[in-house]
């Protein structure tokens, strides 16, 4: 008896798995040409008396994302069977037959990596000299075909599907018994883009239509539901020319809407399209309608009078009426051209208010006022805190501007916080809105205190010459007295020669010591209680001289409200404290109080 020993036995053993014989790297292999991997192969083993108790294994390496096909066979017709299993690299089982004389197994590798191939003779047969019985295993690939999208339960296509290409949509298809058609006149509810049957998505939902020479029809998809984003298309009758197109002919709707002249009688083509990628759920659906429009009447209209334009324009901070869309604006900033024409007023009537936000940072004084009013504009201004609580506001920035016609407004304060401030402008007496747009001003807002003005000296009037003296009448001759005086008791001290003549001394300056105290009377017994915390900090004071307008002194109150100064001074002094508009002129030491009483909440509107 010959013992057959064939290569693949002679590379090692191979009766187990982890020493089982490598036999080749594969990733794509036709299938229209597969590959033999193991040829000439037999179940004879050297020690061996009876090929069914020979067991090869054979070791293969596979590439990621194809579905492989394996076969075994015999190379010569036999009586030779197989017992054949397939396991990947974890030792699963991929594949198996429990006795046959031909094998064949499908499978995918999506992630590639080493699989086992194990092969055993299902039966005993009788071994002569001249007896070989050898078999082949032989490989193929073909592309790893993508897992379909399931669609959800519940979701079914629309009653025209598939209609995703003319070809479809041409022929009864489906559940449909007819074309997918569409008549003037009528429209189609609940159509969706769910997927029909196996296929992944909805390409797209075609629909023939029959329209005249020169007529006028309107194609538009409504009740467009969330998930659907239509785009609509008009092409001739062989659908490769596009006539017309629309996505959105409404801003922030879904809806499309074609207005076409039909320019030859027959068919025509309508398709939708679903540019939204959202997951498909139930209720994503839209409706499909066509509809002849009317032909214009042939006379002459009469002709409409110009309206009058309403409403003008607004400036271009516009909207910004209200808090939360206040203009943003930076300090030392002049806006101009500002107006007080409401965005989209719903009636003449309606008025305008201007919010500005201004940036603000603690312990800083700030002023905002208004310039370059317009004729007939009288601005106020009020200031709000970030809590959009009021702080304070101005109509006119003095009574003396007032009584000139300067209708301006200013408001200074001391910021307690770092962030940011509401400025509200109105007009005092609030146009229409369509008599606005002439009534124009600007804003600025700046660092700091506005600026004392500097009196203007008066003009330089020359003193007249005064008239000549009256001469006085001649002094009348002495009369001698006619005897001799007696003598005087005069008291006379020779001065010693080079002696100084004593200088009689200068009067002691005029020293003004002035106090100023501003404080909040919060509990309202007009007095001044520092124990209660009512002073006011870092409120600016200035001291000028009177007669001369010279600044003399500058101070900032201390924690308890208190700013004291003690002057030099021959004349009367003005003690002026900005932030309040408080002036006034003393002549002598004294004590101020300024006394700021609360009052009750800022209006958020002037009108």
């Amino acid at each position: 008896m010959q013992i057959f020993t064939d290569t693949y036995d002679l590379q090692g053993d191979n009766s187990t798995q982890p020493n089982a014989t490598f036999v080749g790297t594969y990733a794509f292999v036709s299938c229209s040409s597969p590959v033999p991997i193991v040829t000439n192969a037999t179940f004879w083993r050297s020690g061996l008396g009876n090929p069914a108790n020979d067991v090869d294994w054979y070791r293969v390496q596979l590439g990621a994302q194809y579905r492989y096909t394996i076969t075994v066979s015999q190379q010569q017709p036999s009586d030779l069977a197989f017992l054949v299993l397939i396991q990947d690299g974890s030792g699963a089982l991929i594949a198996s037959t429990p006795n046959a004389p031909a094998f064949t197994a499908t499978f995918d590798s999506p992630a590639g990596g080493t699989y086992f191939i194990r092969l055993q003779a299902a039966n005993a047969f009788t071994i002569t000299n001249t007896e070989n019985k050898p078999y082949q295993v032989t490989l193929c690939s073909s592309q790893f075909p993508p897992t379909p999208t399931p669609t959800p339960l519940g979701l079914v296509p629309d009653p025209y599907e598939p209609n995703d290409t003319i070809a479809e949509a041409s022929v009864p298809l489906g559940s449909r018994t007819t074309a997918s058609f569409i008549a003037v006149g009528t429209s189609i509810a609940n159509l969706s883009f769910t997927p029909y049957a196996t296929r992944t998505v909805d390409e797209a939902d075609w629909f023939r239509v029959f329209f005249l020479a020169g007529s006028t029809y309107v194609i538009e998809t409504t009740n467009v539901q969330p998930g659907v984003e239509t785009t609509l298309w008009i092409y001739d009758s062989t659908g490769t020319n596009v006539l017309a197109s629309n996505n959105r002919h409404i801003p922030w709707q879904r809806g499309s809407r074609i207005v076409f002249v039909a320019p030859s009688t027959g068919d025509y083509w309508i398709k939708v399209t679903n540019s939204d990628t959202s997951p498909r759920v139930a209720g994503q659906t839209y409706t499909l309608s066509v509809s002849e429009q009317a032909p214009a009447p042939t006379n002459t209209p009469a002709p409409t009078p110009s309206p009058t334009p309403y409403p003008q324009s607004p400036d271009r901070f516009e909207y910004n009426g209200d808090f939360d869309f206040a203009t943003l604006i930076a300090p030392g900033v002049k806006y101009d051209q500002l107006n007080f024409v409401p965005f989209q007023p719903p009636s003449p009537t309606t008025v305008d208010n201007d919010f500005f936000k201004l940036p603000v940072k603690q312990g800083v004084f700030y002023t905002c006022e208004t310039l370059d009013l317009a004729p007939g504009v009288d601005t106020n201004i009020i200031v709000y805190n970030q809590d959009r609580v009021g702080i304070g506001g101005n109509d006119d920035i003095s009574p003396e501007a007032r009584a000139r016609g300067d209708f301006r407004s200013r408001f200074s304060w001391l910021s307690s916080y770092t962030g940011y401030a509401y400025i509200l402008v109105g007009d005092v007496n609030p146009p229409r809105a369509d008599q606005a747009q002439p009534r124009t001003y600007a804003l600025q807002c700046s660092i700091g205190l506005p600026e004392t003005p500097t009196p203007t000296p008066a003009p330089f009037t020359p003193t007249p010459p005064p008239p000549p003296p009256t001469p006085l009448p001649p002094e009348p001759t002495p009369t001698p007295f006619p005897t001799p005086r007696p003598a005087q008791n005069l008291s006379v001290r020779p001065l010693e020669p080079g002696a100084p003549l004593p200088a009689t001394p200068p009067p002691p300056p005029r020293i003004v010591n002035t106090d100023v105290i501003v404080f909040v009377d919060l509990n309202r017994n007009g007095q001044f209680d520092p124990a209660a915390g009512e002073g006011v900090a870092g409120v600016s004071v200035r001291i000028t001289d009177e007669r001369t307008g010279v600044p003399l002194a500058y101070a900032l109150t201390d924690v308890e409200g208190y700013a004291r100064f003690s002057l030099e001074a021959e004349g009367p002094l003005r003690v002026s404290v900005p932030l309040f508009g408080y002036s006034t002129v003393i002549n002598e030491s004294t004590t101020l109080r300024l006394s700021v009483t609360l009052r009750a909440p800022l209006p958020t509107r002037l009108n």
